[in-house]
C-alpha cells in the first residue's frame, strides 16, 4: 500500500461577505477564505502589518481544513481595519 501525499482544499463560502475597497474602487464582496487570500496575495497595499500576515496564514489553514472558514473571515476583517479597507 502506498502512501499519498495530498492538499485537502476545502472553500466554504462565509455566511456573510466582507466588503472591501482597494484604492479608490468599487466595494468589492470577499466570500469565502480563497478569494481573501487573493485579495491578501495580488491587490494588497502596502501597509502590510501582523493582521495581514494572520490573515494569510488563517486562509490558507481554512483553504487545507485545518481552521474554520469563519476564523479566517474574522482574521480578514482584522487585516482590512488594519489597512483601511473595510468599507
Amino acid at each position: 500500500m502506498r502512501n499519498e501525499n495530498f492538499e485537502v482544499r476545502t472553500d466554504a463560502r462565509w455566511l456573510t461577505p466582507v466588503w472591501i475597497r482597494v484604492g479608490n474602487g468599487a466595494p468589492e464582496a470577499v466570500r469565502c477564505a480563497g478569494e481573501a487570500l487573493e485579495k491578501l496575495t495580488y491587490r494588497w497595499p502596502d501597509k502590510r502589518g501582523r493582521h495581514y500576515l494572520s490573515a494569510k496564514t488563517c486562509c490558507l489553514a481554512a483553504l487545507n481544513g485545518q481552521t474554520s472558514a469563519e476564523m479566517a473571515r474574522e482574521a480578514f476583517i482584522h487585516a482590512s481595519i488594519e489597512a483601511q479597507m473595510l468599507d
